[in-house]
C-alpha cells in the first residue's frame, strides 16, 4: 500500500492538485489578514474559521476532481491494467488524499500560530495542534464522496454538493443536532479545541460549546461515516469498471 500511495504522490508532481494543497491555505491566510486587519485576537481565529467551514472542503473537492481527471485522460489505464486489484489502487488514492488534508491542516496550524504570535490570538496552541489531527479525521469521509461525484457527475455537481454540505453543516451545528449531519461535526468539535464558535466569534469561558466530550464522539461518528462511504464507493467503482 505504501508504494501505491507513493505512486499517487508521483503522479501529482506536475499537476495543480499538489499546488492547491498549499495554495488554499495561503488564500486562507490572505483572506483572514484582510478581514481582520487592525483587530486584536482575531487573525488566527479567522484563519481556522474560514478554513474548516469552507476552504478545506472546497480544496478537497477540487483536488479529488483533478486526480480523477488525470485518471480519465489515460482511460483509467493504471487502474485497469496493473496486476493489482482496482479496489486496492483506489484505496491508495483515498489514503493519499487523506495525507494531503493532513498536510494542509498542518500548514494552517503553522500559519495561524505564527500570525497569532505577531497579531495576538486567544486560540490555545495545544488545542490548535490537536485540531490538525481531529480535523483530518473528521474530514476523511468526504474523500470517497467527492471521488464518486467527480467520476459520476463532474466538477460542477461536486462543488454544488460541497456548498450544500457546508451550508447544511453551519445550520445543523446551531440546532444542537450536529451529530446527525456529518459536515457539522468539524464545526462542533473544534469549538472546545480552538475556543472559537462556528460563527468565528471567541467562545466565552463557561460556554457549553467548550465541552471536550464532543471531540471523541465526533471522531467516532466520522470514522463510521468514512468506513461506510469508502466501502460503498469501492464497491460501486469495482462494479462500474468491471462492466
Amino acid at each position: 500500500m505504501f508504494n501505491i500511495v507513493k505512486a499517487e504522490y508521483m503522479k501529482t508532481g506536475r499537476s495543480m492538485g499538489r499546488a492547491f494543497v498549499l495554495a488554499f491555505p495561503l488564500i486562507t491566510f490572505v483572506l483572514a489578514f484582510v478581514l481582520t486587519m487592525g483587530m486584536a485576537n482575531a487573525y488566527a481565529e479567522s484563519v481556522w474559521n474560514w478554513w474548516y467551514t469552507l476552504l478545506l472542503p472546497v480544496m478537497l473537492a477540487v483536488v479529488c476532481y483533478i486526480s480523477i481527471a488525470g485518471e480519465r485522460k489515460t482511460g483509467y489505464y493504471n487502474l485497469v491494467t496493473l496486476p493489482i486489484g482496482k479496489r486496492k489502487l483506489m484505496m491508495g488514492k483515498i489514503i493519499y488524499m487523506g495525507c494531503t488534508v493532513l498536510v494542509s491542516n498542518a500548514v494552517i496550524f503553522a500559519g495561524a500560530a505564527l500570525g497569532g504570535v505577531l497579531l495576538t490570538t486567544s486560540v490555545p496552541q495545544g488545542g490548535a495542534a490537536a485540531a490538525v489531527l481531529a480535523l483530518t479525521a473528521v474530514q476523511l469521509w468526504e474523500i470517497p464522496l467527492f471521488l464518486f461525484l467527480s467520476i459520476r457527475f463532474g466538477m460542477a455537481a461536486e462543488l454544488l454538493v460541497c456548498l450544500f454540505l457546508t451550508v447544511g453543516g453551519t445550520i445543523a451545528v446551531q440546532t444542537g443536532k450536529w451529530y446527525f449531519f456529518a459536515s457539522a461535526v468539524p464545526m462542533r468539535i473544534l469549538c472546545p479545541l480552538l475556543h472559537i464558535l462556528p460563527n468565528g466569534i471567541r467562545a466565552e469561558a463557561g460556554s457549553p460549546l467548550l465541552n471536550m466530550g464532543v471531540v471523541p464522539v465526533g471522531i467516532c461518528l466520522s470514522a463510521v461515516w468514512f468506513i461506510l462511504a469508502t466501502l460503498l464507493f469501492l464497491n460501486w467503482f469495482d462494479n462500474r469498471e468491471g462492466k
